[in-house]
Parts: structure tokens; C-alpha cells; sequence
């Protein structure tokens, strides 16, 4: 017995790509709502604000030729809020630190806390210069690592640690993950300044 395939007919190929089109154009012809507006337009004042703090702290080769040299193997340069700075090459993370749990809260606070969320379990360190934080500024007026709220300022710098695997940690690891955030901002990374 020998199975026949469907093929659809052009008739109703055009007629699916004709109710595509019209959905389409409901959706784009339909007006949003106040609070859909509100969020475009939150979102493009974010998008413009990463885009503004990426210029601003881009690194240009002028300022490269103004700065001391470094050992690029073992330091990243990072410039927030018109500084540079040198992180670590172990602690360097895309927006500024990571901190690796519990490896580095162990090596840095002489700690013994055991890994019971599995391999790679990391807290990204945010450093955002003031001028382009897209959020409030007064989520960052209070004094560091006093409660579980995870933003606060360090040297002109804003600061927020973000728990990038969603873990469900403890208030004592947490104040241990702010500790040793505190400890690699004040003793690891250094700033560094024109020579001319």
C-alpha cells in the first residue's frame, strides 16, 4: 500500500501568510497601554544609558599611552567613573568581579564553607560609574555589608552583587560574599593614574 504526502495547496499557503500578515498588523496598529508605554520607555532609557556608560568608560588609546605599564597577563584595566583601575586577572569579571563560591570567600576570609550548590557557582560584582546607573541612587545610601540588601558605594563607585545562579544562601554567607567582596575592592585592585 503505497502513502500518499501532503502537500498543501498554494491557495492555502497564501492564505496563512495572508492571516500572518493581518495578525501582524493588529499587533503593531493596536495602541499600548499606559503601563506597556511606561515600560518601552524604561527599557529605552536603559539601553541608552548602558550605551552612554560604555562610552564613558571605554578605555581610548590615548589614555593607554598616558597610563603606566602593567602585566597584562596577570591584570585587566577597567575605568569607572573617569579612574582606572586594576583587577586581578583570578577575580576579573564582565561588569567587574566575580566572586567564586565558596573558593574565593574560603582563600580570601579563612573561611572553611563547603560547596553544597555544585561547580561554578559565582556572584557577579556590578561596578557601574554613578553618572549612567539606570535604577535609584538611593538604593546605594547605606553603609556596606550591613543587611542582605546588595548594593552600596565604594570609593565614588557603585556597587551591587548579584547572585548569578540564584542560590538560597544563608545571611552569614551572604555577609561572608560581601566581606570578601569589601576585601578584593580595598586590597586586591588598584588604582591607577596618568604619569604625564
Amino acid at each position: 500500500m503505497k502513502i500518499k504526502n501532503y502537500t498543501p495547496t498554494k491557495g492555502f499557503i497564501w492564505t496563512l501568510l495572508l492571516l500572518v500578515f493581518i495578525a501582524w498588523i493588529v499587533y503593531k496598529c493596536v495602541p499600548l497601554t499606559k503601563e506597556e508605554q511606561e515600560g518601552e520607555i524604561q527599557l529605552l532609557m536603559e539601553a541608552q544609558n548602558r550605551r552612554l556608560a560604555r562610552e564613558f568608560d571605554a578605555i581610548t588609546d590615548a589614555d593607554r599611552a598616558r597610563l603606566p605599564k602593567y602585566d597584562s597577563r596577570k591584570f585587566n584595566l577597567i575605568k569607572r567613573n573617569k579612574r582606572f583601575w586594576l583587577v586581578p586577572k583570578e577575580y576579573y569579571g564582565v561588569d567587574g568581579l566575580n566572586v567564586i563560591w565558596p573558593d574565593t570567600v574560603n582563600d580570601l576570609l579563612k573561611r572553611k564553607w563547603k560547596n553544597e550548590f555544585g561547580y561554578g557557582t559565582f556572584f557577579r560584582i556590578f561596578m557601574y560609574s554613578k553618572q549612567y546607573y539606570a535604577g535609584d541612587l538611593n538604593t546605594f545610601n547605606h553603609a556596606s555589608c550591613t543587611s542582605k540588601i546588595n548594593q552600596f558605594k565604594w570609593n565614588g563607585i557603585l556597587i551591587r552583587i548579584y547572585n548569578a545562579h540564584f542560590i538560597n544562601i544563608t545571611d552569614e554567607q551572604y555577609q561572608d560574599v560581601c566581606l570578601t567582596t569589601l576585601k578584593i575592592l580595598n586590597e586586591k585592585i588598584k588604582e591607577v593614574h596618568f604619569v604625564n
